[in-house]
């Protein structure tokens, strides 16, 4: 296996940043997601790096490609075919193009995914910030368009993304602050 390292994402540390945007998107926000859904015995963070969700779900196996984060098992999610009755994909979307997102969810073996994904209705301004970054960020309608039609969405909230969280997460820049909104979505 060919080794990926992903400096930018602060390796074990990726999340843990005391800005108001990384809390709510990496703490509160998961909160109140999780209350909204039954959370089974197996359960699987696809792309969970350095298992920030451990902490509210215990059990839960984290499965990323980047051995830097260290994940309970080192595997590309897009090859990852094991079965979960959960299976979670947070802030993992904007990584993989619209092929693989599209693949990623014809060939997922899990009674019920839970998708929580950011969407940005001003891209330009995104794109912008995220200087040294290669990710696919989507609009709303763009998401929707490519996740199962019979995902129905359980959380929705609009928030600022502050120039803190972008000095924290990239660190290399002049950052326009900007809206976003969180979605959930239950399949």
């Amino acid at each position: 296996m060919q080794k990926i390292i992903y400096d930018i994402d602060d390796g074990i540390d990726f999340g843990k940043w005391k800005d108001k945007t990384s809390q709510y998107l990496y703490y509160q926000s998961t909160i109140e997601i999780l209350k909204k859904i039954k959370i089974p015995d197996s359960v699987a963070d696809f792309g969970g790096g350095n298992g920030l969700l451990k902490q509210f779900i215990p059990q839960i196996k984290t499965i990323d490609i980047d051995e830097n984060k260290q994940p309970d098992l080192i595997a590309n999610i897009l090859h990852h075919h094991d079965h979960y009755e959960l299976i979670i994909i947070r802030y993992v979307l904007h990584y993989l193009n619209d092929y693989e997102v599209i693949e990623l969810f014809k060939t997922i073996n899990a009674d019920n995914i839970l998708i929580i994904q950011f969407e940005n209705q001003d891209l330009k301004i995104k794109y912008q910030n995220s200087i040294n970054e290669f990710k696919y960020f989507r609009t709303t309608n763009q998401l929707k368009a490519l996740i199962p039609k019979k995902a129905k969405e359980i959380y929705s909230k609009e928030y600022m993304v502050d120039s803190t969280f972008y000095d924290n997460r990239l660190k290399n820049g002049q950052y326009e602050p900007h809206r976003e909104i969180l979605k959930a979505y239950y399949v």
